[in-house]
């Protein structure tokens, strides 16, 4: 049985500021941190209208995966989603199959800002019949009476919801709370690694052939190959990065890591980028980007700290640099620029590497389900209403609503090929589109509506190069998947609170090894990790793995 988590100090806190509720916010369909002008929450849109007809020209007819018969509803979200959904024609589609309507309530464009909202509506009643927020915000709301339990509705009227929970253990445990509800359906995100990207350009003028790269030893000598044959440009170091350095543990077998059995290093908001300083890889993580320190194999100023994102990009546009381990739609976007430096600019993308007995090193990922972002219903709607949403919800996890949600429309977006699907829709012509105009968009990585996920779909909407890459690379043998976890109130304050230092002080230890600020040794090596097991890094494992078998009931 999970921690309960504690309210009373929360519905204190919403108290003080329910007289004074406001909202303001609306973004465009961009970046999502974008910021917007004022609006108030009282901008109620629809997502489709007979004005605003689809451009697919389908027949107005009964979707086969759909199980209700229509109706309308209202929906509070963040206005930068609402405007994405407001362009989607696979959206507007939906609704026209389903005949279901959702009045969009425009909430801030800032994410945080909108779970405040969340809190200040549920307290003094305004709450639209459903609206997006925390998972432990449904869960406190949920056990108080304020959202439906959507158990009871999920197996009377959402049969295709039913099937996903079966089929998926793991995710019907997480979504169900401590008194056995299910408050609020969490979307499923993708679950992508970072790229190891390079110019081609440059390997192919210093004669490197990256297909010999296999091991970290090879991608080493790569790089003295790159340093000796670039010797000349002013400030040219092989491998450039933004932010933190210390993410290249994949490499070095000394990711985070957890299990029902035990927990290993920087979980707890470190899914994507944790170490773990006890794993037998890393030590030689340290020795060998000490050995790139020392060599001028890597810039020395993004290991200082003192590189920021505009140095990277300038650095990797300019020549100064030929190889990056980032975000994986990062190769992309710098070919778009590239070619402005270079006629010759060509990024690509390399293959992970092996260890040395030859088996494939897996990088890290995100957690599959984004606790971010759980879709409740508002327990004063009506029942017919509760039931419209859940239909409609349901509708996207039928075999129909999931080929819509991201293929679209067969002979319009996507055709069908010796029985594989291919998108006939251009990604860089839809996406140049400017807002408010009607586009075939399948980032599942935005959000629009709890739905599963189809990775094959989300990677081959995308540019050639981070298609191909992906379709190849981000397969179970190359990844090392994120699991969700929840944790108590009592556990987050702890963690928060012995992270923020712990992971500061464990970076900087290792920072000064690759410096040589310290020496590398073993003893020396001995005495940091018992150092930071004193300041709480054993600690952090254990309420890591506690949480995790709270979560999973194990």
């Amino acid at each position: 049985m999970r921690n309960k988590k504690k309210v009373i100090s929360i519905i204190v806190a919403l108290a003080m500021t329910a007289a004074s509720l406001t909202a303001c916010g609306s973004g465009g369909k961009g970046a999502e941190s974008a910021p917007a002008a004022a609006e108030g929450t009282g901008n109620t849109t629809a997502a489709s209208t007979e004005a605003e007809s689809s451009a697919t020209g389908s027949e107005e007819s009964a979707a086969d995966g759909y199980v209700g018969s229509g109706g309308t509803y209202t929906m509070y979200l963040r206005s930068t989603f609402v405007d994405w959904i407001n362009d989607l024609e696979w959206y507007k589609e939906a609704e026209k199959r389903t005949g279901v309507t959702v009045e969009y309530q425009k909430g801030t464009s800032v994410e945080n800002d909108v779970y405040t909202e969340v809190d200040q509506m549920v307290l003094s009643n305004t709450l639209t019949d459903s609206t997006m927020c925390k998972q432990d915000q449904a869960n406190i709301y949920g056990a108080q009476g304020a959202f439906y339990d959507l158990k009871p509705l999920i197996d009377e009227y959402a049969p295709h919801i039913k099937a996903y929970l079966d089929a998926n253990p793991d995710y019907e445990s997480l979504v169900t709370n401590e008194d056995g509800s299910i408050y609020g359906l969490l979307v499923e995100g993708i679950q992508k690694g970072s790229f190891i990207f390079y110019r081609q350009d440059h390997f192919d003028k210093a004669g490197v052939d990256v297909s010999g790269i296999k091991t970290v030893d090879d991608f080493t000598e790569a790089l003295r190959t790159l340093k000796a044959y670039y010797k000349d440009v002013p400030n040219y170091y092989p491998l450039n990065g933004r932010e933190t350095p210390l993410r290249f543990q994949s490499l070095f077998n000394c990711n985070s890591n957890i299990s029902a059995e035990e927990s290993n290093g920087f979980y707890y908001n470190n899914v994507e980028l944790g170490y773990d300083v006890h794993a037998d890889g890393a030590y030689t993580m340290v020795e060998t980007m000490k050995k790139w320190y020392d060599e001028g194999l890597i810039n020395p100023e993004w290991i200082a700290g003192a590189f920021s994102e505009g140095d990277w990009e300038a650095a990797m546009w300019e020549g100064r640099g030929s190889i990056s381990f980032d975000f994986y739609t990062r190769p992309a976007a710098f070919n778009l620029e590239g070619k402005n430096y270079d006629p010759d600019y060509n990024m690509a993308i390399m293959d992970f590497f092996n260890d040395t007995d030859g088996n494939p090193m897996k990088v890290q990922t995100d957690t599959r389900y984004n606790q971010k972002r759980a879709t409740v219903i508002n327990a004063k709607a009506s029942e017919e209403t509760a039931k419209t949403i859940i239909q409609f919800i349901d509708y996207f996890y039928s075999d129909e609503g999931q080929t819509l949600a991201n293929w679209g429309v067969e002979g319009i977006s996507y055709e069908e090929k010796d029985g594989q699907k291919e998108y006939i829709v251009s990604y860089d012509e839809e996406l140049a589109k400017p807002d408010g105009e009607m586009e075939w968009s399948f980032l599942s990585d935005r959000f629009t509506i709890c739905k599963p996920l189809d990775t094959t779909a989300f990677y081959s909407f995308n540019s050639e190069i981070v298609k191909d890459a992906a379709l190849k690379l981000f397969t179970d043998e190359h990844l090392q998947y994120g699991i969700n976890i929840i944790y108590s109130d009592e556990q987050s304050e702890e963690l928060a609170t012995l992270t923020a230092s712990l992971k500061d002080s464990c970076d900087a230890g290792i920072i000064a090894f690759i410096r040589g600020t310290k020496e590398l040794n073993e003893d020396n090596w001995k005495a940091f990790l018992d150092e930071m097991d004193a300041a709480g890094y054993t600690r952090m494992e254990e309420l890591q793995l506690a949480a995790y078998q709270n979560t999973y009931n194990d």
